[in-house]
């Protein structure tokens, strides 16, 4: 692996994560007539150290162990946010692999990054007469008409990594969303993903951040990121988001995205990183503009969600340095669990898909091999065995 830029703190901080750290301030003072109590220097640095150490250690669950029957010889019908995206194939894949483990048939259908493609995925499962419909990270808002048709046709629906939502009150449209840690809801969650990204930038800026943060308003849990994030950002006096570009799925799908950044980065001068909520824009074109706007090796850049290609950017220093990831794998698997809990009428169980910084010197899994937590968690096996399989 490379060695981190000279401008970050070095990756055996690593061997300092300890449970439960706690950012402290990490203001830096160094005028002579400052107040006594102000923190100082070293203050300062084991604060960001604190913090980096935090964004590597991050919170990690495990799998349900209870037992659910599996009923034979069911459809499960995939809808995928975009098979351009890996951050959508994978966990469409996952899902497809663990109702095949089950003996059922499944079928995954691509929504092409846009509602329209959603709404129709959704209605040739319900056409195909599917018994489960499982929506891949799109929250309801954008095709509540068909799955008010799926409701009405008796199939069970379930949003993974989704959002619920309801008409006028009433009840909700999903039969049930897939839960990822035991006392987070999913808003906790993604504010907890702002957090570690905050965590890891302060501890590679030594708390002098400035920051230019892209957001993402698509999926409700693009605003929680954020909010993760500056809710982190406001404890440190010498940090600040010194710019903001907003970018869409049609950015993705159109191919803007490189230009926009390009033009953000040109727009903000001074800022020695970049908070990116989706590791699939990078290879839509953001680490292209990176590396050619030619600070590269003076931003600290972090993404979330920690695929193999993102990781293997990271490794040779082509534009993203860190990603805040979970397993995507882990997240298709559990569609197929909640599923199977809500045909059973079970409580839907928390999954344990918990969250780490990895970056080119921490929790970088092997070469070619997907991410993997520290210490390494065999979920596969945990639900086969829940499972009777």
């Amino acid at each position: 692996m490379r060695s981190m830029k000279p401008m970050k703190v070095r990756g055996a901080l690593g061997a300092l994560l300890i449970a439960s750290l706690a950012l402290a301030s990490c203001s830096t003072a160094t005028a002579e007539d400052e107040p006594a109590d102000a923190p100082s220097a070293s203050a300062a640095t084991s604060g960001s150290t604190d913090a980096l150490a935090a964004a590597y250690e991050g919170t990690v669950g495990t799998p349900p162990t209870e037992s659910v029957p599996v009923p034979e010889d069911l459809t499960a019908w995939i809808v995928s946010c975009g098979q351009s995206q890996v951050t959508c194939s994978t966990p469409s894949q996952a899902a497809a692999d663990a109702a095949e483990a089950i003996g059922w048939q499944s079928n995954i259908c691509d929504g092409q990054l846009n509602p329209n493609g959603w709404a129709s995925c959704i209605r040739q499962g319900v056409g195909a007469n599917a018994d489960v419909i499982l929506v891949m990270g799109q929250d309801c808002s954008s095709f509540q008409g068909p799955l008010e048709e799926a409701r009405a046709a008796g199939i069970t629906t379930v949003g993974v990594g989704a959002n619920d939502c309801d008409i006028d009150g009433g009840e909700p449209l999903y039969s049930g969303i897939t839960k990822k840690l035991d006392g987070l809801d999913n808003e906790q969650w993604w504010n907890m993903v702002g957090k570690l990204q905050a965590d890891w930038l302060i501890g590679q800026t030594d708390g002098d951040l400035k920051l230019l943060e892209v957001t993402f308003a698509d999926a409700r849990f693009g605003p929680w990121i954020s909010a993760g994030l500056n809710a982190e950002l406001e404890d440190c006096d010498t940090c600040e988001v010194v710019g903001t570009l907003q970018l869409s799925n049609q950015d993705a799908a159109s191919g803007t995205m490189a230009q926009k950044l390009s033009t953000a980065l040109l727009q903000a001068p001074d800022a020695n990183a970049i908070s990116v909520p989706l590791d699939g824009w990078f290879l839509a074109g953001l680490s292209q503009a990176i590396v050619s706007s030619q600070r590269s090796d003076d931003l600290a850049v972090i993404g979330t969600f920690g695929q193999r290609s993102n990781l293997d950017l990271i490794a040779a220093g082509e534009g993203q340095d860190a990603s805040v990831t979970f397993s995507l794998e882990w997240d298709g698997w559990s569609g197929v669990d909640t599923a199977l809990r809500l045909l059973a009428d079970q409580e839907i169980a928390a999954s344990g898909v918990g969250l780490q910084v990895v970056d080119a010197e921490t929790n970088m899994p092997a070469d070619g091999t997907a991410f993997t937590y520290n210490p390494e968690i065999d979920f596969k096996q945990a639900y086969l065995e829940a499972w009777g399989e």
